[in-house]
């Protein structure tokens, strides 16, 4: 298999649960845990599809599929747990020893002053709310780390994040994979399933906003 054929397995794993499981077996699992840890706990990794993992899975045991369920869900909370502790170890690091040593606009003494005061106020909040919008996922757990939110404070929420956020994708794909028209339109159920969450996260930030505001 060359280079780009395994990065064609990453980016588009979902695609490829089925076929894999069959010639590899519960190795399969492995892969599933490495993509979900990766797309956070390796910054450099954020493109990897863990949303549309999880609804699959779900999808293909809902017709009969041989994957377990509860052993997906267990596996994959355990490695999104593990990826953002990870990250959020990575800017405890980097933001005493890297960021200090460098000037960055974007990361200036004032700049993290004022994520500090965010992180004060509202980082439980974003640490379970970033898991569901894939842009932010791999910058807040990092963020975190670098104002120096508590580590008891940050392993609670994103154990929490983990306990919404897996079951949610997982059994939404399991639901909603029985109805004839998923199946038909399997693509463009992704994409709605994966676009609910995210105006819900939408919505709250608009509210913090306007609430700062008054």
């Amino acid at each position: 298999m060359t280079m780009a054929e395994i990065w064609d397995v990453f980016i588009h794993l979902e695609g490829h649960l089925l076929g894999l499981n069959a010639e590899y077996g519960l190795w399969v699992y492995g892969l599933m845990f490495l993509v979900v840890f990766a797309e956070t706990g390796l910054i450099i990794a954020t493109a990897l599809p863990s949303d549309t993992v999880l609804f699959a899975v779900g999808a293909l045991v809902s017709r009969g599929a041989d994957f377990s369920l509860w052993g997906t869900l267990l596996l994959t909370i355990l490695a999104a747990f593990l990826g953002d502790t990870v990250n959020f170890a990575c800017g405890r690091y980097l933001g005493g020893h890297f960021f200090a040593r460098r000037r960055i606009p974007f990361l200036s003494p004032q700049a993290l002053e004022k994520a500090h005061q965010y992180y004060e106020l509202h980082g439980g909040v974003t640490i379970i709310a970033a898991r569901f919008v894939p842009i932010l996922r791999g910058v807040a757990p990092l963020v975190g780390g670098i104002v120096r939110m508590e580590w008891r404070e940050f392993l609670k929420y994103n154990a929490i994040g983990k306990i919404i956020w897996t079951p949610l994708y997982l059994f939404g794909g399991y639901f909603f994979g029985q109805i004839p028209w998923v199946q038909q339109n399997f693509n463009v159920a992704i994409f709605f399933a994966l676009g609910a969450p995210l105006l819900g996260v939408v919505a709250r930030m608009v509210y913090l906003t306007v609430a700062k505001g008054r």
